[in-house]
């Protein structure tokens, strides 16, 4: 090249030489590279453009943005058709994710795991963020029947670093922030005095079912403290005049309280969150190495909940000469959970305590006279549990002194190894063996104190548990690859075998001496002990045909047969297959020419999978021996006594799924925008369901069948639109989005008779019917307030002898009728809205998620829409109950202890809408020439927060909690708020 001559390069774009010259104007072409951007997919990699599957990919640059310590918690809003519900946002806990719909009732619904081409059983909270190189998430039956059994519900590929050739690269990254409450507690009633009003008014109406006015309001004050709410928050009143009774308001005397204990805040603080890692990489072209490790402290707001890990990745793989490739990795991690507290009751759960107990009761003790603190003879001052006094709210009960005092740890420690060899034979022949070995070993302890809660009537109750779980996989992939002229076939024929065990101790004692040792060497009852052995095994046979015309007509089809050891013999085994293609529409003539379209993909896909994934009735326990008849043993006296508690089905098999998808993939404007549309339906046969039996033949009163169908029906769209793309400034907007409609296809036999007369039967709180979701509402209809006396009414159906139907308005549920609602769990569309921009060196991105439509049961609202009860607090919507002089509203009157005024109903259905931001981050890099002045490679600092801001319905409510509308005193999101530096050497 003269020195005439330009080389103008630009990323996504070919390199395009040019004649120097004062004016000239360059046009560059989109790199091949960007429209062949290989994946990871079942069994290998393929390219993007050739793929028939429907796949989306999260780059790990993404994940460690965020400040999840599991990596489940950081995909909500990043892939269009997956849906996460928070859960707990205890540190280290789990989001529950699923793919395309609720794919299952009574089975698991979650995705198959794999980790580096091989299944995971752990939990993702062993895993560094910064370890990973992408994540792939596989949703249609082109892209993951080939999983046979195990991928019924999608598929999530996690793929970790590996060594690049070339020096030796160090990286570093550090991060310290605070963790504070991301959602804030209902709006509930934290001023005493309105407290104090509000129940008064509660015990006056109920005194004038008895009582005239006077003799009803006076009755009232005096009762208010003594014999009922016992403790006088204001200092000189005596407990008779703290209310008015001419008014029904506070004295205005009532200004100096005696304490200022705040359950909604004290609590809560800050937690401390930092986290290190450290990375080496090297390559030759030959040999590829990568280490790591990694520590994570992540303190929750909330005392004695905290999450820590320490784990170290080594990676290596090694060509031997022209044909044979090696290598394998080994993870350890060790992970060290305290939840919050054990507990039998709502009442040692601090987010349920907090926010029911009215805010005239302190946290510590004091004298009710003169407000001093009492305290105990090292001078600390002592809690308060209910008792000394009669606290009409939860005696016995502080979760404030027993959080610290009890205790709930979960220590596991993960051993995760990845083997392989491939060799390379006959020009067009590979062949590759993978193993994989998972251990982990968990110890459990949970400790109940017994100075007080829940454990106090036993002396403290304490209970410990070991397991050891191991999971063994093996494949063998053979590979035929060839080319020729305009054809390109792609074979592969696998076998897979997986061997999982588990060894379980438990243990549990009572009466423990010493309050501060959660050991059973301190207990003096034996309560239980006993332990298990489980196996689980699959084996499988699977090959897939990949065929490519001239890189644009792509097919693929595979089959897999698999058996599981969960299902009787006659029925262990399980045949799946699919077939799906692909059309590069770009490639015609009539379209290569269009300028603006840089690649245009059509695809279809239809496929059969299995899932065999069946849980008991905790929806937690898997069914390992879902076909035989379990006993477990009874001890009385010494003497054994067998009983049976689980019965077996021989018959019982395979929930199984045929999926059908179709949808375009576009890129255009030189790869600036970029467009994918999926449209799927997923019908899902012989679910798993427990029909009851004759109560005469003992208990269990049912078996597990396979006897209920369902079908999901959505589209999802993905869009990417690159706004500036200069060599200064690039900004990138993001959007996925899911609409899904789930209905029941197909109804259990045993409930013939009440669907030929109803049109569909009861579920707990749901109502099932051909067409209708699973998680459709059904419930007593709310019908207002009698504004003539202020009580709750509902609607009662009768029918007339023409067999027209009546309605009447009743005032107690017993009476009502209960009704469909019409309203469903399942929301309308979610997804997620981002942007991310690179200006000279500073990086801004945001990440947000949300959801429309659906609704969920609030029952959390509910118990603070009371009508007056035994010292439980009000949410401030009482303020518009009704009164006299306020007949107009849909709140009813306050009468105490009168639970039709707040019964279950269709009035606490609340539309499950939200919109959160989950995550901002700004970053600088340096410039290269200073860096590289102190050998440094890279050098970027950066703020980084998640849960930033959070809006639904109503203040304090976190709709994200469940798939089935339900809601919770769960521990709230955490909001986190970091500074980092990272570096590159």
């Amino acid at each position: 090249i003269s020195v005439q001559t330009l080389v103008i390069k630009y990323l996504g774009k070919q390199d395009q030489e040019v004649e120097a010259a004062s004016d000239i104007t360059v046009t560059l072409l989109p790199s091949e590279s960007a429209l062949d951007e290989v994946i990871v997919v079942a069994y290998g990699t393929a390219k993007k453009s050739s793929f028939a599957g429907s796949a989306s990919v999260i780059k790990g640059g993404d994940l460690e943005k965020m400040q999840s310590s599991n990596l489940t918690k950081s995909l909500e809003g990043k892939v269009a058709g997956l849906e996460t519900t928070s859960g707990s946002g205890q540190p280290g806990a789990a989001a529950s994710v699923i793919i395309r719909g609720l794919g299952s009732i009574s089975a698991s619904r979650s995705p198959l795991i794999i980790v580096d081409g091989v299944p995971y059983e752990g939990s993702l909270n062993s895993i560094s963020s910064f370890d990973i190189e992408a994540l792939t998430v596989l949703k249609d039956a082109a892209a993951n029947s080939i999983y046979g059994a195990r991928g019924s519900n999608g598929v999530i590929i996690i793929t970790t670093k590996k060594g690049k050739s070339g020096k030796v690269q160090i990286s570093f990254d550090t991060r310290v922030g605070a963790n504070s409450r991301g959602i804030p507690t209902y709006d509930v009633i934290t001023d005493a005095g309105e407290y104090y009003e509000m129940y008064w008014e509660s015990l006056r109406n109920k005194n004038l079912e008895s009582m005239n006015y006077m003799e009803a309001n006076l009755a009232a004050s005096s009762s208010l403290i003594n014999g009922n709410l016992i403790y006088n928050v204001y200092k000189d009143i005596p407990n008779n005049q703290l209310i008015d009774p001419l008014t029904g308001k506070l004295n205005p005397n009532a200004t100096e309280k005696k304490w200022n204990d705040n359950w909604l805040k004290d609590p809560f603080r800050n937690g401390l969150r930092q986290e290190y890692n450290v990375s080496v990489s090297s390559g030759t072209e030959s040999t590829d190495v990568y280490a790591s490790l990694s520590y994570l402290d992540d303190k929750g707001y909330v005392s004695n909940s905290d999450f820590n890990r320490v784990s170290a990745r080594l990676k290596v793989e090694q060509k031997i000469g022209e044909y044979v490739k090696v290598g394998g990795s080994i993870n350890y991690a060790k992970t060290d959970m305290n939840n919050l507290t054990a507990s039998n009751t709502f009442y040692s759960n601090i987010f349920f305590f907090g926010q029911q107990i009215a805010p005239i009761f302190p946290i510590y003790l004091y004298d009710l006279n003169t407000g001093e603190a009492v305290l105990d003879s090292k001078g600390n001052k002592q809690y308060d549990f209910g008792e000394t006094y009669a606290r009409p709210f939860a005696a016995q009960q502080n979760p404030m002194a027993t959080v610290d005092a009890g205790e709930n740890k979960i220590i596991v420690d993960v051993v995760s190894s990845r083997g392989f060899f491939e060799i390379n034979f006959l020009k067009n022949f590979k062949f590759t063996a993978n193993i994989a070995y998972d251990m982990f070993n968990t110890m459990q302890t949970e400790y109940m104190t017994p100075i007080g809660g829940d454990a106090y009537e036993v002396g403290g109750r304490g209970e410990k548990q070991t397991s050891r779980y191991s999971a063994l996989n093996a494949n063998q992939l053979l590979n035929y690859n060839r080319k020729f002229d305009l054809h390109s076939v792609d074979v592969l024929l696998g076998h897979e075998t997986k061997q999982d065990s588990r060894n379980y101790l438990y243990g549990h004692m009572t009466n423990f001496i010493n309050p501060e040792s959660s050991e059973f060497s301190n207990a003096a009852r034996y309560q239980d002990l006993t332990s298990a052995y489980l196996e689980y095994a699959l084996e499988g046979y699977f090959s897939r045909l990949d065929y490519d015309y001239d890189e644009k007509y792509y097919l693929t089809a595979s089959l897999r047969a698999d058996a599981s050891s969960r299902f009787h013999p006659d029925v262990r085994w399980g045949n799946f297959w699919a077939i799906g293609g692909s059309w590069r529409i770009s490639q015609e003539s009539f379209l290569k020419d269009v300028s603006f379209i840089d690649d245009l993909k059509l695809r279809v896909s239809y496929g059969t999978q299995g899932n065999d994934n069946l849980l008991d009735t905790d929806g937690v326990t898997p069914l390992w021996y879902a076909y035989r008849d379990l006993y477990s043993v009874n001890r009385v006296d010494g003497e054994g006594a067998m009983s049976l508690t689980s019965r077996g089905n021989t018959e019982l098999t395979w929930e199984k799924s045929n999926n059908f998808n179709t949808g375009f993939e576009l890129l255009a404007w030189d790869n600036r925008l970029s467009l994918g549309f999926d449209y799927f339906i997923k019908e899902t046969k012989d679910l798993l369901y427990q029909k009851p039996i004759a109560v005469s033949e003992g208990l269990p009163d049912f078996k597990w069948v396979n006897d209920i169908d369902m079908e999901n029906t959505g589209v999802e769209i993905e869009l990417g639109v690159d706004i500036i793309k200069t060599n200064d400034f690039k900004w990138n907007v993001n959007l996925n989005a899911t609409h899904y409609k789930n209905k029941l296809t197909k109804l259990p036999s045993d409930k013939k008779e009440a669907i030929e007369k109803d049109g569909g039967y009861q579920a707990g709180s749901y109502w099932r019917k051909i067409g209708g979701s699973i998680y459709d509402f059904y419930t007593y209809e709310y019908a207002g307030v009698d504004p003539e006396t202020g009580m709750a009414q509902y609607n009662a159906y009768t029918k007339d002898e023409e067999g027209k139907e009546i309605i009447t308005k009743v005032n107690v549920t017993s009476d009502a009728t209960l009704r469909e609602t019409g309203k469903s769990a399942i929301p309308d569309l979610y997804g997620g809205l981002g942007t991310s921009i690179d200006f000279k060196g500073f990086d801004f991105s945001l990440q947000t998620a949300f959801q429309l439509g659906g609704y969920v049961m609030d029952g959390v609202y509910q118990s603070f829409m009371n009508p007056g009860e035994s010292g439980t607090n009000f949410h401030k919507d009482m303020f518009s109950r009704w009164t006299p002089e306020n007949r107009n509203t849909e709140i009813p009157k306050l009468l105490f202890e009168n639970q039709d005024q707040s019964a279950v109903s269709d009035r606490w259905l609340t539309d499950a809408s939200y919109f959160t931001i989950r995550n901002i981050t700004l970053g600088y890099t340096f410039p290269k020439k200073l860096t590289q002045s102190v050998k440094l490679e890279k050098l970027r600092i950066y703020a980084v927060s998640d849960n930033v801001w959070y809006v639904s319905q109503r203040k304090g409510l976190d709709v994200r909690q469940s798939f089935s509308g339900a809601v919770s005193y769960a521990y709230s999101p955490l909001r986190t708020i970091s500074l980092g530096i990272s570096a590159n050497f």
